[in-house]
């Protein structure tokens, strides 16, 4: 049975899944999870962490499913990463930052603050890249598709696609230098 759900494509999973179907949430665990693992495990090189963050997406991915307005299931799940991760990284700094008792942590009202900000940064960055560009840049790191999912879907070559992801990354790194040396004097003086 399992295998049949495994054909289904993302948008039908997540009908099922809404509908309370158990097979439809083995059937999205199989796919993605090492996916997910891998990402994790890029920034964190803890197996076990990354294990845990996966279980608890995919957890939270079924007992919140008849709340959630999923309109994509790979960039939602691809999200949750990033987030968690975002989470997991915090932690570890606060616990640290305990750990040494002469510095001040950053409140969760400042951390939010600061992540708007950068984020707010980021897409003016985005927005000021050229039209195709800023196109493909989107269709790698929000939808995650690969540079030849990108290729074919735009009917370019995958060098092509390749470099206005670096020329896109290259700009994107000038336009946020400033914020990272900020953030990295702020967290050297707060050490």
């Amino acid at each position: 049975m399992i295998s049949t759900y495994s054909k289904l494509d993302d948008q039908m999973l997540l009908e099922l899944l809404q509908a309370g179907d158990e097979n439809a949430l083995a059937a999205i665990y199989d796919r993605y999870w090492s996916k997910l693992y891998l990402q994790a495990y890029k920034v964190l090189r803890d197996r076990y962490q990354c294990e845990d963050i996966v279980q608890e997406i995919i957890v939270q991915l079924w007992t919140k499913r008849a709340a959630n307005n999923i309109a994509s299931l790979k960039a939602y799940l691809y999200a949750c990463v990033r987030y968690q991760i975002f989470k997991s990284v915090r932690s570890a700094m606060r616990v640290e930052s305990l750990e040494t008792d002469d510095s001040e942590t950053i409140s969760d009202a400042d951390n939010l603050i600061l992540e708007k900000d950068i984020q707010k940064l980021l897409e003016a960055g985005v927005a000021e890249l050229p039209a195709k560009c800023r196109e493909i840049f989107t269709l790698s790191r929000k939808d995650h598709l690969s540079t030849k999912e990108i290729a074919y879907r735009l009917g370019l070559s995958p060098k092509t696609v390749e470099n206005q992801l670096t020329i896109a990354l290259r700009r994107l790194r000038s336009a946020m230098h400033e914020v990272m040396v900020w953030l990295l004097l702020l967290n050297f003086l707060g050490s």
